[in-house]
Order: structure tokens, then sequence, then C-alpha cells
């Protein structure tokens, strides 16, 4: 399947949100696993009801309350950029596409210098086929405090995941089966 194919095919889909299944996906670390992700999804809800969820959070320590302060400035400036910068007008080396209705197409956007594909959702179902070899953790604990409290929040379920035709086998959603673009 071309990388145009592929793209008339992901603008015929509701653009409500929806499943995606990514079948046998490869990570960089050698991970094998096939996810479920939720396509089509609104990032701005989901950071206003992180927002909502974190304001109403009671911290557990000053370090926590520190990492709660340091999210919620995050997702308010990028609830503020969201607002204020059409989709159009984001410089981020990637390119955003849109359907013949000029809608923009939720969930998919290529990397302007490597023209890889990248899909991205909330992670509904993980289930891993063979365990990958990562690298020993070196957070900081402000770091392992922010990632507690995004493990609370519709954002933390956030994934991004580049899409090249080694490292998925096949992709579905709404009744179609796309083989990864070439």
């Amino acid at each position: 399947m071309t990388k145009e194919q592929f793209i008339i095919e992901l603008s015929k889909l509701n653009p409500a949100s929806t499943f995606l299944t990514l079948s046998k996906y490869h990570n960089a670390y050698g991970e094998i696993a096939n996810y479920n992700i939720v396509f089509h999804i609104s990032y701005e809800n989901a950071l206003k009801r992180s927002v909502l969820i974190l304001e109403n959070l009671v911290p557990d320590s000053h370090l926590q309350l520190e990492a709660k302060h340091e999210l919620l400035q995050s997702y308010h400036q990028s609830i503020h950029n969201i607002k204020t910068t059409p989709i159009e007008a984001i410089d981020d080396h990637y390119t955003r596409f849109f359907d013949s209705n000029k809608r923009y197409i939720k969930g998919v956007k290529m990397h302007t210098a490597t023209g890889n594909f990248h899909l991205y959702g909330f992670i509904n179902n993980k289930f891993v086929l063979k365990p990958g070899s990562y690298p020993l953790e070196n957070r900081s604990p402000l770091t392992k405090e922010k990632d507690f409290l995004r493990s609370k929040v519709p954002v933390g379920r956030f994934r991004q995941f580049r899409i090249l035709p080694n490292q998925v086998e096949k992709i579905a959603v709404q009744k179609l089966s796309l083989l990864p673009p070439i």
C-alpha cells in the first residue's frame, strides 16, 4: 500500500473516535505487541479532563505537589497553544492531512524529513507477544512523581507509533485492514 493510498483509506473513516488495532507492532527495544488504541481522539478534551482530575488531586508529598504544579502548567500551556494555533500553522516538522472536505484527519501525521508515518491515540489495550530489552531506569524523583500523576489522567494513555513496513504486520480500523505504507 502506498502512502497516498494509506491516507485515502484513513480519510474515509468516520471522524469520531474509534478503535484501531496495530498487530505485531515492533518497538525500538525489540518488544512485539498487539495494541488497541482509541484513534481520532480530541487531545484538547483529554487535556481538559486531565486538568480537572489533577486540580482535585490531593498530593501525598511536597515533591508530588511540585510535580502536580508543573504538569498543570504544561497542560494549560498546551490547551492555550491548541486554541491559538490553527492545525495548518503548527511548525513541528510534521505534515498533517485533510480529507476531501478539508477536515483534519486526527491521529495521523508524517515526519516531513523522513517521510515516516506516525499514528497516535490513547492506549485501550496492549498485549505483549515478546518482551523487549529496556535500559535501566535513570529518572529523577520529580520525573517519577510526574509519571505517577500522568498515569492517573487521560493524557497519560497517549502514545504515538511510528509506522514502517517492518514495524507492524497490519492495521485494522472500522472493518478495514490496512498494510503499513511503503
